[in-house]
């Protein structure tokens, strides 16, 4: 059969709505919902997946870490439940029901092999590296599962859209980073670790959902599109028909649009470390920021 091609332009949520429902449909973890356990972190993609798996949306909290206009940031909604419980919020499903459990270690402690782990990535490179943003000084919700994770060999799946692309090595920039090793920050100083799970973004959902051979063509955006990717599909095709079908039926589900959030006031988290750091605090308060 003769190869077909089309080029398609995904923002940020369309990227999103892709990633989770590529994620949702991986057999170990339509495996791991029914008959198992998952272990789903709060944040954009993360409430995504959650809609996905669920078909709906509860209204729960959303971003913990966030990239807003301020800089780096705390989702308004995540802040008292950081200062709380010291990790971000998360979703537990056992056999496909939620449970309300807030206690991350005994979640944890509950999990196997079988079951999954699904935490947003902040950043991917070029060597198939995968590295998450710390900003509480105790790891938050990835440095404490991490070891969970790690030694029972759960499925670590870490989603982020191809916008998150770095140059350089996660691994080199990761030693150059930390809470209390940069000087100077336009918003919350943080860590980065990189993270051996499963990358999963556009070119993995594609592949998954449709079959087809993805290429990334370019990034950027305006008028709205900021953040966007240009992907080329390739394949059979009826592959890239219902890569366009797919398409056309994401850019009109409305199940997402309550999915936003809103970064913290500099003025009502008080955190240390970012008040100490972060040269433009003092401006973002006054302006009540």
């Amino acid at each position: 059969m003769s190869t077909t091609r089309a080029m398609l332009c995904f923002t940020p949520s369309l990227s999103r709505r892709l990633i989770a429902k590529g994620i949702a449909s991986l057999p170990q973890v339509q495996k791991a919902f029914k008959s198992g356990k998952v272990l789903l972190s709060s944040g954009t993609t993360g409430a995504h997946i959650f809609v996905e798996l669920t078909g709906a949306w509860t209204g729960g909290a959303l971003a913990c870490g966030m990239i807003s206009l301020k800089g780096t940031c705390v989702g308004s909604a995540m802040s008292q439940i950081l200062a709380k419980q010291g990790h971000a919020a998360f979703w537990f499903f056992e056999k496909g029901e939620l449970k309300p459990v807030n206690d991350m270690d005994q979640a944890l402690d509950s999990m196997g092999a079988e079951d999954v782990f699904i935490k947003g990535a902040n950043a991917l490179d070029n060597h198939g590296n995968v590295g998450v943003l710390l900003g509480v000084e105790t790891g938050g919700l990835m440095g404490k599962s991490l070891g969970y994770v790690m030694a029972r060999g759960i499925h670590c799946l870490l989603p982020g859209g191809l916008e998150k692309t770095v140059m350089g090595s996660i691994m080199a920039t990761a030693k150059e980073m930390g809470t209390r090793r940069v000087d100077y920050t336009t918003g919350m100083p943080v860590g980065l670790v990189p993270v051996a799970g499963a990358r999963f973004c556009e070119i993995e959902a594609l592949s998954q959902l449709t079959g087809v051979e993805v290429f990334h063509a370019a990034s950027g955006g305006s008028a709205g599109a900021e953040g966007s990717v240009v992907l080329l599909t390739k394949g059979e095709r009826e592959q890239v028909e219902r890569t366009m079908e797919l398409y056309k039926a994401m850019r009109e589900d409305t199940r997402f649009e309550g999915l936003t959030t809103e970064p913290s006031r500099c003025g009502e988290h008080k955190w240390v470390p970012c008040a100490k750091h972060n040269f433009l605090y003092t401006d973002n308060v006054k302006k009540g920021l």
